[in-house]
């Protein structure tokens, strides 16, 4: 093998190396998922379930849905593609309520700013005891891709690590999604 050509498959292994890498040069960005930010429309008068639409990053926006005192989150990509995240039949089948803030993972590609992951705050009834049903913080760590996005972790957000632990499961490498309630 000549010395262009190694120098040429070296480069490339090289650029591919730092592809895979990538996921560790992201940051965060905050949006709202409440408030006057987002657009809301009800979607049954009577029980006054409603879908709130919120902005998003790099063209991409949330659809932050509440029924029957159980909240969700889509994921609407740059083509109005709406991916259901599905927190409801994913992390709890009770009572839950979001935080005000999605953190948005993402990474710049060619210039734009690409999301890659979500994180957001869940506060879940816990009601393994009955008697004394407890809330109980969590966070929930979406990740993204062109037209996909699924919960692949769930953390507990009691921790003073928890925002960390979430990062670091949003920035690994690509995870199962999970499938049916995981707390």
């Amino acid at each position: 093998m000549n010395i262009r050509l190694m120098a040429l498959v070296a480069a490339l292994a090289a650029g591919l190396s730092a592809g895979a890498c990538a996921r560790t040069n992201l940051s965060s960005v905050y949006t709202d998922i409440a408030g006057k930010a987002c657009k809301k429309s009800v979607d049954d008068k009577t029980s006054g379930a409603y879908t709130l639409t919120c902005p998003g990053v790099g063209d991409y926006r949330l659809r932050i849905l509440d029924d029957d005192g159980r909240n969700s989150i889509d994921v609407v990509s740059p083509e109005a593609r709406i991916v259901a995240l599905d927190y409801w039949d994913v992390v709890t089948q009770g009572f839950s309520t979001l935080g005000k803030k999605a953190e948005w993972r993402v990474a710049r590609i060619g210039g734009k700013t690409v999301p890659v992951a979500l994180i957001v705050r869940l506060t879940v009834m816990d009601q393994s005891d009955p008697e004394r049903p407890k809330r109980r913080p969590v966070l929930v760590v979406a990740q993204i891709g062109k037209n996909t996005a699924c919960v692949v972790n769930v953390v507990d957000a009691s921790s003073g690590a928890a925002n960390a632990a979430a990062r670091a499961a949003a920035d690994g490498q690509a995870q199962a999604c999970l499938k049916s309630v995981a707390r």
